[in-house]
């Protein structure tokens, strides 16, 4: 739309925006600084059969009044003003049948006036850089069907996060060193049980410091576990005691190889290429079986890829299990 001040007027008078649209079902609305998107949302009646809500702009009262919506996505894009607490809880309050809320780049503020809306029917949720102050503003009980966690690493020392499970899925953005906030914030109240774990590769895992450890926290629940040669720089410090003392439950363990670590063994190339990672494996695989908790699956973590670096990698890995006689402290079953 063009920015002169006469169009602008204009808008409000537009037959589209006085129309009763009485079938009007999805709106996807980019408020570009302009104040009449309340024409759109205010002049009676507001269309009944409004299901889905797509709204990217600063936050405005004048959405107040949808009800009944199954989707809302509300991203404040460039927007500098933030985003009452208050609001966001009342509208979700009258939208409790949600199926699907997307949250993006929204900077809360004020406190929540009331207690938490509970989405009961909420199927997908979206958060990108969550704040704590969105667990007083809703609580998701399906997140207690949340069974599988994929954690990926990226630029800038941040990290994406995707759940899943019986019927209902959750991923949000956030930094690498708030990720045990993250996580207990948004679905501490729901106390998923986590079974399966995939530690994913990323630009940015080696840029993390310390923050390897904070992700140990969501571990304790897990029966398989995925971890990414990424994620080697962080063997050096607490995780691989973390992981060496997890309960017997973790009993499915797997390694993304590089093809450049064996059959090098013990020569000059051995620690350049990664050879400290084997010595580690080896070391959690008998610690835990000598501890009475030994593996029932030690393997390699498929990560995609060219047929030929598969075979490669397949390679590396046989090379090292059976040159150190893993199987022996192996207990399928």
């Amino acid at each position: 739309m063009p920015y002169a001040e006469s169009e602008w007027l204009a808008l409000g008078s537009c037959r589209f925006f006085t129309s009763p649209f009485p079938r009007l079902a999805t709106i996807k609305w980019e408020n570009e600084a302009t104040e009449h998107a309340n024409y759109l949302f205010t002049i009676p009646p507001f269309p009944p059969t409004l299901r889905s809500l797509t709204y990217v702009g600063a936050w405005g009262n004048f959405i107040a009044p949808v009800s009944n919506l199954t989707s809302f996505v509300f991203d404040s894009g460039c927007s500098s003003k933030g985003t009452s607490v208050e609001a966001v809880r009342l509208f979700l309050l009258n939208n409790q049948s949600l199926e699907s809320l997307d949250l993006k780049y929204v900077d809360f503020e004020g406190d929540s006036k009331g207690p938490p809306v509970h989405l009961l029917n909420l199927k997908s949720l979206v958060v990108c850089y969550p704040v704590e102050r969105l667990s007083t503003i809703i609580r998701v009980p399906p997140f207690c069907r949340l069974s599988s966690l994929q954690i990926s690493s990226s630029q800038d020392t941040t990290c994406s996060l995707y759940a899943t499970g019986d019927g209902i899925t959750f991923s949000a953005e956030c930094f690498a060193r708030n990720f045990a906030e993250t996580w207990g914030g948004l679905t501490g109240y729901a106390r998923p049980t986590i079974r399966h774990i995939r530690l994913e590769d990323g630009p940015g895992v080696g840029d993390c410091g310390d923050y390897g450890i904070m992700f140990i926290s969501v571990l304790s629940d897990a029966h398989t576990l995925e971890i990414g040669n990424g994620y080697f720089p962080f063997w050096y410090d607490r995780f691989l005691d973390d992981l060496k003392h997890l309960g017997p439950q973790l009993k499915v363990i797997r390694f993304a190889i590089s093809d450049k670590l064996e059959p090098f063994k013990r020569s000059d190339e051995y620690e350049a290429c990664g050879g400290f990672l084997l010595d580690q494996i080896e070391e959690l695989v008998k610690y835990r079986f000598e501890r009475g908790h030994p593996f029932s699956t030690v393997e390699r973590m498929v990560v995609g890829g060219s047929e030929w670096a598969n075979r490669q990698q397949d390679y590396v890995w046989r090379c090292f299990y059976g040159s150190r006689k893993l199987c022996q402290y192996v207990r399928p079953g």
